[in-house]
């Protein structure tokens, strides 16, 4: 207990702003398996949160990518509002329009691939950008840091637009990234973020079982 007591004790203010981002991070994801329009306004204070605690960490693009998170809510907002009123005008039940179910699209191959065409270069660009980046700054911890950091950075980007665009594939792409991040900051010591992300690995199973076993298509 003394050891509980002295380990708070010592955190400094990024050490507490890392575990209230780890809280909001885990209300974005409980509100995501839900579906809720709610989860972007979460988002956005979550993001705002990781801005601190990734610029201090030296993540550079997992700083910037929270940008990316903040405009993709305002879109997601928007996005949801539509969707919601194509599932009114089906199921014809304003205050909850699928019941108990989740409204979702069925995915968009067209879509997929040019995402997909825009993010395998995007990759290549950001690691050779971050590896310069920490060459030059000297924050190069391992070789193969600037490739996990873009993989991660690039990958959450195509997760959060299908996200917004309400396709089930988004959850396998979480669990896929969310199994990465948690031995990158391990290996960084960033355990309360690592915690955050082991705990998105046991929610995004949840988040898949809920949107298959509830999930209606909407198109």
């Amino acid at each position: 207990m003394n050891q509980i007591i002295s380990y708070f004790g010592g955190l400094d203010i990024y050490g507490w702003i890392e575990i209230l981002a780890m809280v909001m991070g885990l209300w974005y994801v409980k509100l995501q398996i839900r579906k809720t329009r709610k989860l972007w306004y979460v988002c956005i204070l979550t993001s705002l949160l990781n801005i601190v605690v990734y610029w201090h960490n030296n993540f550079v693009s997992m700083t910037v990518i929270q940008f990316y998170y903040i405009v993709m809510a305002f879109y997601g907002i928007h996005a949801f509002r539509e969707l919601k009123e194509e599932a009114i005008d089906e199921y014809g039940e304003e205050d909850n329009p699928t019941g108990q179910k989740v409204a979702i699209r069925r995915f968009d191959w067209k879509t997929g691939l040019w995402t997909v065409g825009i993010a395998i270069p995007a990759f290549f660009l950001l690691a050779n950008i971050l590896r310069v980046y920490a060459e030059t700054q000297g924050t190069l911890s391992y070789p193969s840091q600037p490739l996990w950091d873009a993989f991660i950075a690039v990958g959450s980007m195509v997760g959060t637009f299908f996200l917004s665009k309400s396709y089930m594939c988004q959850w396998y792409i979480w669990l896929v990234l969310d199994i990465i991040t948690v031995g990158v900051f391990i290996y960084s010591g960033m355990y309360w973020m690592a915690l955050m992300y082991f705990c998105y690995v046991v929610m995004a199973i949840f988040g898949i079982r809920n949107w298959k076993v509830n999930g209606v298509y909407v198109d």
